[in-house]
């Protein structure tokens, strides 16, 4: 196996693309799931993705063509409004690790959802061009990931995380059967 082989299929580069796949599959089935589920859930997924992200190798770029993309504007915008559906009134947070916040008289507001769909968006794309089976093209994908986990979505992750902590054991959980509750009390 040559070095670069042998960097796409290390085992820190094979387990971050295994938690990278299952984060995109349960984003993409975001659907099938309660608010209380997705919140549980992305409490596990996310720390798991910042671990395995934080173990990928060091490498430069081989190829000097821009990688391809595969998460357009139209899904993007499909996965964030699904999320933006399910986490509803608690999709907002505020941020304290915005730079403006230090010149801001008003508290900066985040959204899950948004959060949550452009780390999607980098994942997605890196699984993908994982998935092509091209040595040079998954070495690139990994050192492109690396770069933009320490650049954006690593940080963001951290900040979504804060507020799904703050959402499963702070907000009360919205009773579902209302209608029911209404008429026990009769």
């Amino acid at each position: 196996m040559t070095e670069r082989e042998d960097i796409v299929f290390s085992r820190n580069t094979v387990e971050f693309v295994t938690v990278a796949a299952e984060y995109c599959a349960y984003i993409e089935n975001a659907n099938d799931h309660t608010r209380k589920e997705m919140t549980s859930t992305l409490l596990k997924l996310l720390p798991l993705l910042y671990i395995k992200a934080q173990m990928l190798p060091e490498e430069e770029m081989i190829s000097d063509e821009s990688s391809e993309i595969f998460v357009t504007e139209d899904s993007y915008e499909v996965v964030r409004l699904t999320l933006l559906d399910i986490f509803g009134e608690n999709d907002a947070y505020l941020d304290v690790f915005v730079a403006d916040m230090k010149y801001s008289d008003t508290p900066v507001t985040k959204s899950i959802s948004e959060d949550l769909a452009d780390i999607y968006q980098d994942i997605k794309n890196f699984v993908a061009r994982f998935q092509l089976g091209i040595n040079e093209t998954m070495h690139d994908a990994i050192v492109e990931c690396n770069e933009h986990f320490k650049l954006y979505w690593g940080q963001t992750l951290v900040n979504t995380l804060r507020a799904l902590h703050d959402l499963e054991y702070n907000v009360p959980e919205e009773n579902e059967n209302d209608e029911n509750s209404e008429d026990e009390d009769i």
